[in-house]
């Protein structure tokens, strides 16, 4: 199930085994937070146990499921990088009428578990999440305020959950969170940033070129924005010259779908382009480096 379905699952049904999985870190805690919410219900120092589960025997793991709630229908043992040795007690494990519930964190070959998928979450289940976030402060969020919101902070849970903390306080008089609001209060991550700058490179917009540079050249870490470009431009050649999707993928960590994406942009643009500004920046980076240019002058160089 995906982590947006937790809630609702288990109010449906509480199965014995949980086997938590990906990599956003906030969904993880949070996942655990309901599963904790909806089984404790008392004496959590008890009846909440977080074990790091990579040198636990099988036999005090065993001792851990089998010992009963104390105050609450449920105890709740997480299970933190469990070993081979517990993934396979686990399997062969038989949960019969048990009180105890066992979530594990990103447990490989943990077949009898119920998946629990804590990867990044799509736009529209993180318009989901903020809507049901912001209904229970009795709040509510303008769809283009919503929209900025996610694109600012890059999809990334925690930052939108802190910034929807302001936002919300900020809003106390109508409840409306405005497009005005969150362009006043929230600030674009460097990844946004990244983003839209190398989009109006991909689309070759001066217009944006110039906006994107001004904003960035006001900023503190326009050495860190032109490594971000020297990263993409570098990925964008590999992508260009390179025509084994499954090779680039393992050699550049992203998905099929940004492979797919990126093809588009040099098919529109040419395998030239790309190599040619990875070349630039590989020059530029050489001239920082030896002090013949700052970074700013580079990042404008690099772009125009």
């Amino acid at each position: 199930m995906k982590f947006i379905e937790l809630n609702k699952k288990l109010k449906e049904q509480i199965l014995p085994l949980y086997n938590i999985v990906g990599e956003d870190i906030f969904l993880v805690r949070q996942a655990i937070t309901i599963l904790k919410n909806h089984l404790v219900k008392d004496f959590d120092e008890f009846n909440f146990i977080i074990l790091d589960a990579d040198k636990i025997k099988s036999s005090e793991l065993e001792a851990q499921i089998v010992t009963l709630p104390i105050g609450s229908d449920y105890r709740l043992v997480v299970l933190n990088s469990p070993s081979a040795d517990v993934v396979k007690f686990l399997n062969s494990y038989n949960f019969e009428a048990s009180s105890v519930v066992v979530a594990c964190v990103n447990a490989s070959n943990l077949k009898s578990a119920e998946i629990i998928d804590c990867e990044k979450l799509d736009r529209a289940d993180i318009q989901k999440y903020v809507m049901n976030y912001l209904y229970k402060l009795n709040t509510s969020i303008e769809e283009r305020a919503l929209d900025f919101l996610i694109d600012a902070t890059n999809g990334d849970m925690q930052k939108i959950v802190n910034e929807l903390g302001k936002l919300s306080a900020y809003a106390i008089e109508d409840k409306v969170i405005t497009l005005n609001t969150v362009t006043n209060l929230v600030s674009e991550s460097q990844e946004y940033v990244i983003y839209m700058l190398t989009n109006a490179i991909d689309n070759k917009d001066l217009t944006a070129y110039q906006k994107m540079i001004t904003n960035m050249s006001k900023s503190q870490s326009v050495q860190e924005i032109y490594s971000y470009m020297g990263r993409y431009f570098r990925r964008m050649m590999y992508i260009a010259i390179n025509k084994n999707d499954d090779e680039l993928s393992k050699i550049l960590s992203i998905k099929p779908y940004a492979i797919k994406v990126a093809r588009q942009n040099v098919k529109k643009n040419g395998v030239k382009f790309y190599v040619n500004l990875y070349n630039k920046y590989v020059d530029l980076d050489y001239k920082i480096k030896s002090g013949e240019i700052s970074p700013k002058n580079a990042l404008f160089e690099l772009v125009f």
